[in-house]
Formats: C-alpha cells, structure tokens, sequence
C-alpha cells in the first residue's frame, strides 16, 4: 500500500502571492467574457454616458467594477484564507473557534471607498475633459480587463494579509 504524505503547510506570504494571482486570472475571464458579451455588437463604447444610461461605457463599468469587486471579492477571499488557516494548510493556523465577526464587512468597506472614489474621479475627468471620447470595443475590453485584475491582485492581497491581524 502507498502512504499519502500530507502537504506541509504554506507560508502566508506564499498563499497571500497564490491567492492574488488566482484572484487577478479570474477575474480577467470575468470581466474579459462579461465586457466581451455587453459590447460584442456596438460599433464603439462611449467613455461616459449621462447618469441613469445603462449601455456600457467606461465611466459605468469602473463604477461597478469599483462596487462588485471591493465587496464580493473581499467577502468571499476572507472566508477562505480564515478556513485554510483553521485547516493548517497556511502558517500561522487559527484555532478551529476563531470568529471573524464583521472584519470582513469592514475590509469590504475600506475597498470600496479605495475603489470608488478613483473610479468616480476618473468618471467626471472624462465626462467633463473628453465627453465625446469613444473606444472600438477590443480597446474598451482590454482596459477595463486591465483594471479588473490589478484591483483583484491588490484588494486580494490587502484582504488576505488581514487575515493575519486574526
């Protein structure tokens, strides 16, 4: 018979750089296939559009991308680090009766004022700067992927390291 020898644990700072790199990946599919499928048939996406509009453009989806992101990405990669943690798969470990309590809504918090605010700024610097600009949709797709895996490989690094102060 063969022994299953049970993987040593992973430091934080390697499963902190994994973590962020998985997160950045996926959410370069997400926000690559999503934008794809809103733009697949205009003929250009307008930088911004007046408030209430809900055809794409780039000013709205770093909006959203701003909300969405800080929130579902912070609750669900803090869940997750706790539990690896708990497991013993990450050093240091959490005793299996460590609680989070709302350290996660707050960091979800932290990140959407870090993510809104430029996103909003950046917004009105193009309504008001260039409101005719416009981009041939491939242009619009490879920004706002651009922007989606940055702001997940940052956000999962700052929400997995929080894990940390547990």
């Amino acid at each position: 018979m063969a022994t299953v020898a049970a993987a040593a644990p992973m430091s934080m700072d390697a499963f902190v750089e994994k973590q962020a790199r998985g997160d950045a990946v996926v959410n370069i599919v997400l926000a690559g296939g999503i934008n794809y499928w809103l733009t697949r048939n205009l003929a250009f996406v307008p930088g911004t559009l007046p408030f209430g509009d809900t055809n794409p453009s780039l000013g709205g989806t770093l909006v959203g991308i701003a909300v969405l992101m800080s929130i579902l990405l912070t609750l669900i990669v803090y869940p997750i680090t706790v539990s690896q943690r708990k497991a013993g798969k990450i050093v240091p470990g959490l005793a299996a009766d460590t609680r989070v309590g709302f350290a996660p809504f707050g960091l979800a918090l932290k990140h959407l004022v870090l993510t809104l605010i430029p996103a909003v700024l950046i917004g009105l610097v193009l309504e008001s700067a260039a409101p005719d600009l416009r981009f041939a949709p491939w242009v619009f797709i490879a920004l706002v992927t651009i922007i989606a895996a940055v702001l997940a490989y940052f956000m999962s690094k700052s929400t997995t390291r929080a894990t940390l102060k547990l």
